[in-house]
């Protein structure tokens, strides 16, 4: 455990024609794809964080973060796949072993949920994955609501971190971290593993690296906060609520980038659903404030930094992902602050 997913990908058999319409719409594609990269190259910016007496600090890029803050509508399917969008979250797309009739995906009250609602025999799961693939050596984040426990079978919570690559080359390589529940002999057992998974999707096994009981973790809040980084290759880290519980440089993954991240549920013999809050993926380096005059001072959580060479720096933990504090910036005797939430990676821009 965790069972292997062999439906992670979405892929189907084509006709010849269909191959004919597909590449022709695949040029297309490529086409729009060029002339997004371009636009892409350009300065982008969004709403400022601050703004005030002072000047403003605005995001060059809005970070990688999915608040699942928004009911979800209908799913429907994506043309020529079998997997499915889940408005308004078009970024990330429903699929799994479970298939629609029995997997479901939905968003209500702040939480999203995956399901499976019927026991099988044999491991099936269900998932919602991003359509925004991440390179290697980003801090994935989710924070998981602590899942119910089970009368019987199976029930897994699935965090995954994988290839992006598994429609062109088959391969489902990723890293995991799961907690699994079950009952043994009429006592119920969770435990979290951690672990890696190689090979084709109908030919793929999974290695795991750790074991912990579920009690030597608390839930904080009724969440568990979970973090994974790998470069695919050779190191793969992992923190559950800020602990790290499992760190190496010496394996051998053959995980291409960049990556998708996968929340995800496992059942066999039970009907099972977990929940997620958010997810986010962020780089490592602290926040970055550009183009401050060399007069600024800026506050932040008790501390003064002045520019150098335009520059400060925040220090925020990637493995936190994120800090909420108050903000200011300090400037010929005019101030502009206010309570802010920063993520680790993210980059501001000053604007007077």
């Amino acid at each position: 455990m965790p069972a292997i997913e062999t439906s992670r990908s979405g892929r189907l058999h084509y006709r010849p024609l269909e191959r004919v319409f597909l590449a022709i719409m695949l040029v297309i594609a490529i086409a729009v794809a060029a002339w997004g990269a371009w636009i892409e190259r350009r300065p982008q910016t969004t709403a400022p964080l601050l703004r005030g007496p002072a000047g403003s600090l605005v995001p060059i890029a809005a970070p990688v973060v999915t608040e699942f803050d928004q009911d979800s509508q209908a799913p429907h399917q994506i043309q020529s796949s079998t997997s499915w969008l889940l408005p308004p979250y078009y970024q990330w797309e429903a699929n799994g072993s479970a298939g629609a009739k029995l997997g479901f995906v939905r968003v209500r009250g702040g939480l999203l949920t995956v399901g499976v609602r019927s026991a099988t025999p044999d491991f099936r799961g269900y998932f919602l994955t991003t359509r925004d693939p991440f390179p290697a050596g980003w801090y994935a984040h989710t924070w998981a609501v602590s899942p119910p426990a089970v009368t019987s079978g199976v029930g897994e919570l699935v965090f995954a971190v994988q290839t992006a690559t598994t429609d062109q080359t088959g391969l489902i390589n990723y890293v995991f971290v799961s907690l699994v529940t079950t009952r043994v002999r009429g006592h119920l057992r969770s435990t979290w593993e951690i672990g890696y998974a190689y090979g084709y999707e109908k030919d793929a096994h999974s290695v795991i690296l750790k074991k912990i009981p579920e009690s030597a973790v608390q839930p904080e809040n009724g969440m568990y906060h979970l973090v994974i980084w790998t470069d695919g290759s050779t190191a793969y880290r992992a923190w559950i609520n800020g602990e790290e519980v499992f760190a190496s440089s010496a394996l051998h993954m053959q995980i291409a980038p960049p990556f998708d991240a996968y929340l995800e549920v496992q059942e066999k013999n039970t009907p099972y659903a977990v929940q997620y809050r958010r997810f986010a993926a962020v780089q490592a380096g602290g926040v970055l404030l550009r183009g401050l005059p060399a007069r600024a001072e800026v506050l932040w959580k008790g501390h003064t930094y002045r520019p150098k060479g335009g520059d400060v720096v925040l220090p925020v933990s990637a493995q936190a992902g994120e800090a909420s504090g108050h903000l200011s910036i300090v400037m010929d005797g005019k101030e502009t602050g206010g309570d802010v939430t920063v993520w680790a990676g993210q980059e501001l821009t000053y604007e007077s």
